[in-house]
């Protein structure tokens, strides 16, 4: 029988949930002084889809970033609402990040203080956790890039919604009442993010975790249990589900792209998930060794058969999962459901489905939903009987609270060390390029970057880099011969072309090859070759009639030589 707390408890449980807030929103305070970073760019500055009349309300439902199959109306629709109401400036949008962020935390606490009431456990000792839960996730070092960057408050929401769903789900007694709450919460949640497909398993786990009895009552028993009381949700889950889906095709044209696995068995598309998983996995316990926007990887290593060493991190990703599995069904360890539960919250971005979609293997922000689920769980987690005896009890307190206040401290320590390369664009690309020097897209921002502000200088020194590097950068060289145009500086932009020029893709990309056509016309004008000009803008017209840049190039072209020729006769 779950004991109630004193007011004197309750007011300093209130007060160390207090400290967890303050501590967070301090530490990434610096953030509402960030600038736009990476898309944010495009999609908040650049073009004027959520700006301009309205737009932004085509690019709700499709075409938003020119990305085909994108479908999360509900965020990009308070993206085109921050954009008009804050002025397009960043500050005023990495504060609402920050606000979601401490809403986020703030749910993650009270869903955590609903389990315990659900469970029945003491809430006297357990309830001490709350404000615990609320520090790790709030000041886990995965979460910067979540918190910093003012795209992910994709991430943001469809944690709110799903934590905001699963307490609905906790709370509301009446069944019918709790059908009706959840269900459109489970909607906005996937026009939120695609990801919310985990949140029916999500909320299947917690029912059984809490609503199925004890770890004696029959499997079947249970799960007629959890059926009987939750039956109206999940109906209107499903309903939901249908719901989604025909909007998304309604408004695409599809539910989804074509499926293309980077591996080309059934072997090596498992040893690629276990990857993922694994990596993921790393990144709850400790993300900093390896924290960054990007992580590069060659999708032919997955490529043919998979190797003997990869067998025992598929071993690894098996034992993890279907330990929590077994756990989790046989004797409903609190334990097991939270590997379930964070399994689950990763399922969307483990590559079981196969889409070719990303440079990247995987990325920090995909993680926060998983940890959410973990640290609401957190104060659930029973005593094994082993260590009821009082010696061990003290020493494994001691050791909990030393290591528990050692991961916080470091935890601090990493935030502030790394969240000022979110800062902006040049910060974050110079971060990247440093962990992975050789890396082109890496190179391709970090120009686009210097010459957005228009340091010229740092831009031309690193294509004087970039040319020297032997790695290929084809997109690179053709950014490079740009800038060295703008500045007059033919000799950088013929170095930059010549390795252009060699590329194996010049042959199979028609825009890169009209765009190579152009800068080199525009190149051989500043060199004085005009005739040589001419004829390169021609080949350039002809694969692009209507471009407007190559028009005028051309033009321009052909007015000097006319002048030229006038001046000789």
């Amino acid at each position: 029988m779950a004991m109630s707390l004193s007011s004197m408890q309750r007011q300093w449980i209130y007060a160390l949930s207090a400290i967890a807030l303050l501590a967070t929103c301090l530490i990434y305070w610096p953030t509402i002084h960030f600038n736009f970073v990476w898309d944010d760019w495009l999609s908040f500055h650049d073009t004027p889809w959520l700006t301009q009349g309205d737009q932004w309300r085509h690019y709700m439902l499709r075409g938003f970033n020119n990305w085909q199959f994108y479908f999360r109306p509900l965020v990009v629709g308070f993206f085109a609402l921050q954009v008009r109401l804050f002025d397009g400036l960043p500050g005023p949008m990495h504060a609402t990040s920050l606000a979601l962020h401490l809403i986020d935390v703030s749910l993650v606490g009270a869903l955590a203080w609903r389990c315990i009431r659900a469970s029945g456990m003491e809430t006297t000792r357990r309830a001490w956790l709350v404000p615990l839960s609320m520090a790790i996730y709030g000041l886990h070092p995965v979460l910067i890039e979540t918190v910093a960057w003012v795209g992910c408050q994709f991430e943001l929401i469809l944690i709110l919604l799903t934590l905001v769903g699963l307490i609905a789900n906790v709370s509301i007694r009446n069944p019918w009442l709790r059908a009706a709450s959840i269900t459109p919460i489970f909607f906005l949640a996937a026009c939120a993010k695609e990801a919310a497909l985990s949140f029916p398993l999500l909320l299947a786990l917690f029912d059984w975790t809490l609503f199925s009895g004890g770890a004696e009552q029959p499997f079947v028993a249970s799960i007629t249990g959890v059926l009987r009381r939750n039956w109206p949700t999940y109906l209107g889950m499903v309903l939901a589900g249908i719901g989604y889906l025909a909007f998304r095709h309604w408004a695409l044209g599809s539910v989804t792209s074509h499926f293309l696995s980077a591996s080309s068995s059934p072997m090596g598309h498992l040893w690629e998930v276990s990857t993922v998983y694994l990596h993921y996995v790393k990144m709850l316990v400790w993300p900093v060794s390896e924290m960054g926007p990007i992580h590069p990887y060659d999708p032919e290593m997955f490529q043919g058969a998979a190797p003997p060493g990869s067998l025992f991190g598929i071993a690894i990703t098996f034992i993890i999962a279907g330990s929590g599995l077994y756990l989790t069904i046989r004797d409903k360890s609190v334990a097991g459901a939270m590997i379930v539960g964070a399994t689950v919250a990763l399922l969307p971005v483990l590559r079981i489905i196969p889409v070719a979609f990303d440079l990247s293997l995987y990325h920090e922000r995909y993680v926060s939903l998983s940890l959410a689920i973990l640290c609401t769980m957190l104060p659930l987690i029973r005593q094994p009987d082993w260590l009821k005896a009082a010696g061990r009890q003290t020493v494994v307190r001691s050791m909990a609270v030393i290591l528990t206040f050692f991961w916080l401290t470091f935890s601090v320590l990493a935030i502030r060390g790394l969240l000022p390369n979110w800062r902006s664009d040049p910060a974050l690309w110079e971060w990247a390029l440093a962990s992975h020097p050789h890396e082109a897209f890496a190179k391709l921002n970090l120009l686009t970057a210097y010459a957005r502000i228009r340091d010229d200088q740092a831009a031309l020194k690193l294509g004087d880099k970039i040319v020297a590097d032997p790695a290929s950068c084809d997109k690179c060289m053709l950014r490079i011969a740009e800038l060295a145009i703008l500045q007059h500086a033919p000799s950088r932009a013929a170095a930059a072309l010549e390795r252009a020029r060699q590329s194996p893709m010049m042959a199979k990309n028609k825009a890169m090859l009209h765009e190579y056509y152009l800068l080199t016309g525009r190149m051989l004008a500043q060199q004085g070759k005009l005739k040589d000009a001419e004829e390169v803008l021609q080949a350039a017209s002809a694969l692009a009639p209507q471009d407007v840049e190559t028009t005028h190039a051309l033009r321009l072209v052909q007015s000097l030589r006319g002048q030229t020729t006038r001046a000789n006769q």
